[in-house]
């Protein structure tokens, strides 16, 4: 694309609690800008974007999917995420790559759980956001209440750029205040067409005033012109929309209704208009992986290239991609690019930009692109790749442990080799994804992020690589800790292979309060070999708790003092796990359950059957809120081992009226009666 038109980019991602319309919003935006010439549908299976079978039959987004479109003179990249929360890693990875983030609200549920997660992580990554008010024609749609919600749970300032023109059935446009016009969707079906006209009225000039007033206490350009003239310009107010947006001092609000097919061309110039280009974000920093020095890369096609991988994807015909972010320089087909992570080097075999499934071939990128890569084998997300004359490793990606598992077989023997392939092909694609062979019955045990998201691998081991299989119950992956501060020291003299190997070591466990923490502390000062050695086996020990071998969570370990002189690194290893060992054993160690957050949304009339099943899932109540009249929210927290089904046990209690949403909470210690039966199992 050139540097010149930098400014003219808009890396964008779409995201939303599971059925606020976000796949329908992407579907619309391609529509009016050309990229396809038919609307799909969700309910469907047609939507360009929702491209797996297992989306098309369920209706849901499942993996983020990439693609592109151009707007006026933008070009737009745009990543649909899913809406439900076993699949938040696939948020996660976009949003560290992403520039701006359109927030789509259902008008009539509000600010639903998985809104609030996905807000919150993108506010760990500093990404400017637009929220955008959608089904604002279904009944009970409400966007003041809506608005206020955003203001109340996120502690923003919500910026209000349209009102609606009529409500619910009514609604069929809106006005737009920068402007002072009228937008009325009812000119044809596809919204292709729309009417406009002056803005004038009471109601209007109110909610005008408003949005100068609230730009004016923050850019004099706006006082001023108010001042002089008793208006606004529309070219200061978007200059001055479009500063407090990236700043992220407010958010700007628009309406909508995606499936009567009207307010998406104001999102559309929203999304140009006010969201940033790559010129507009942070210069991304990386730290030179041979001196350590921090080096930055600026988005300019001359720097030299850099890239981060933040999704790979088998495809059947093009092999793995990997979807890369480029940062900074040029990449052409054929070019030699290091792994920085891997320290390997390959050649980039093809580029494609990516319309969902759909791929368009280019001899080269530049700064500012997403596209994905074909040829780098090693390649994992979160890995940066880039020039090796000049080396960077940008941060990597964290994503969050499993909590729930489950053993798999194949039908036929036969079919063991493949369906470790199988698994193997789909651990480089999805972090959050986890497979151990059980080393003492064999089994093969797989992981992941909640029911949800281990049925739909499961599927896809099924169609995709054609091996049946046959599955256990899910089971809850439980945590260990310590609870008391012991410090132990082993003295090892062992012969290996005929050289006797010494080690002597003293270490410290104590138990930490911060969630999920293990701290490794090791002296600065030690000779390179016994650090990494050390380094090494403390890192392996925290995947195997004392108790029933689960990953320890919540303590420190130090290596208080270690023998270089009379030792030797392999002695050295086998006196840190034995002293480790001890102290894990004698620092009363204890087994943690995951607890579970939920909230469920009823009807009024179900809201007593829903408390009571809680209570008997050795639950918590933690509130009622009303949603709207008829419909409340139960919030509660339960242990995951009594959640498990309990999405199609809660339609059975409310006779399909009800909806869950639940996400990890914490890790609880284990009731000591069900601890002491774990351990006699043992």
């Amino acid at each position: 694309m050139g540097a010149l038109a930098l400014d003219r980019i808009r890396n964008v991602g779409f995201v939303a609690h599971i059925d606020a319309g976000k796949t329908t919003v992407t579907e619309r935006i391609l529509y009016y800008t050309g990229r396809i010439h038919r609307l799909g549908d969700v309910d469907e299976g047609t939507a360009t974007t929702d491209w797996m079978v297992q989306e098309k039959e369920r209706g849901i987004t499942i993996t983020s999917a990439a693609t592109f479109c151009r707007w006026r003179d933008a070009f737009i990249n745009i990543i649909d995420t899913p809406g439900h929360v076993d699949f938040t890693a696939e948020v996660e990875r976009a949003l560290r790559v992403l520039d701006g983030l359109v927030v789509i609200f259902s008008a009539v549920e509000g600010v639903e759980p998985q809104s609030e997660t996905v807000w919150r992580q993108a506010d760990r990554y500093g990404v400017p956001k637009i929220a955008f008010i959608n089904k604002m024609d279904r009944m009970g749609a409400s966007s003041e209440r809506v608005i206020h919600q955003i203001e109340e749970r996120f502690h923003v300032r919500p910026l209000p750029l349209q009102l609606p023109i009529g409500l619910e059935a009514d609604f069929v446009g809106v006005v737009d205040l920068v402007h002072r016009r009228r937008f009325i969707w009812d000119v044809d079906e596809t919204g292709e067409k729309y009417r406009q006209e002056r803005a004038t009225g009471p109601e209007v000039e109110e909610a005008y005033e408003a949005l100068v007033n609230a730009l004016a206490e923050v850019d004099e350009a706006v006082l001023e012109e108010y001042m002089d003239r008793g208006e606004v310009s529309p070219e200061t107010l978007k200059q001055a929309i479009r500063r407090v947006t990236l700043q992220g001092l407010m958010v700007p609000v628009l309406l909508g209704s995606a499936l009567k097919n009207r307010g998406i061309q104001p999102l559309l110039d929203a999304i140009v208009d006010y969201l940033p280009s790559p010129l507009d974000v942070e210069v991304p920093l990386g730290v030179d992986p041979h001196t350590g020095d921090i080096v930055e890369r600026k988005p300019d096609p001359k720097e030299p290239f850099s890239g981060l991988v933040f999704k790979v994807q088998r495809d059947k015909h093009a092999g793995r991609l990997l979807y890369t972010r480029i940062y900074s320089g040029t990449l052409r087909v054929g070019q030699k690019v290091l792994n920085t992570v891997t320290g390997t080097q390959g050649k980039v075999l093809r580029i494609y930009r990516m319309h969902a499934i759909k791929r368009e071939t280019l001899r080269e990128a530049a700064a500012g692109d997403i596209v994905a890569l074909v040829g780098l084998k090693d390649a994992k997300t979160g890995d940066t790749l880039c020039d090796p004359q000049a080396p960077v490793l940008f941060e990597g990606m964290q994503f969050p442990e499993p909590v729930v598992s489950m053993v798999i077989e194949p039908r036929s023997s036969k079919d063991l080799d493949r369906l470790k392939q199988a698994i193997s092909d789909m651990l480089y694609e999805d972090p959050t994804f986890r497979f151990k062979e059980d080393p003492e019955t064999g089994e093969l045990i797989i992981s992941g992020m909640g029911e949800l998201h281990l049925e739909i691998l499961v599927d896809r081991i099924q169609r995709e690589f054609g091996v049946p299989v046959r599955l256990g119950r899910p089971q809850v992956d439980y945590r260990e800790t310590i609870t008391e501060t012991v410090e132990k020291e082993a003295v090892v003299e062992r012969e290996v292979g005929g050289t006797v190997h010494r080690g002597r070591v003293r270490v410290r466990v104590s138990p930490v309060e911060d969630r999920g923490q293990v701290i490794l502390s090791v002296p600065e000062d030690l000779p390179p070999e016994f650090r990494e050695v050390a380094l090494a086996t403390l890192r392996e020990r925290v995947a195997y708790g004392p108790l029933l071998g689960y990953p320890l969570f919540n303590l420190k370990i130090e290596v208080l003092d270690l023998d270089t002189e009379g030792g030797t690194p392999l002695g050295t290893r086998l006196a840190l796990i034995q002293a480790l060992r001890e102290a894990l054993s004698a620092a009363h160690p204890i087994l943690l359950e995951p607890v579970m957050y939920l909230e469920v949304q009823v009807p009024a009339d179900y809201v007593g059957n829903v408390v009571a099943d809680l209570g008997h899932r050795g639950g918590e109540l933690l509130g009622i809120e009303v949603v709207t009249p008829g419909v409340q929210k139960v919030k509660g927290k339960a242990p995951l081992k009594n959640l498990f089904g309990y999405a199609v046990q809660l339609r059975s209690l409310t006779q399909g009226r009800g909806n869950v949403w639940m996400k990890l909470d914490t890790f609880a210690p284990l009731p000591e009666k069900e601890f002491k039966e774990m351990l006699s199992l043992r």
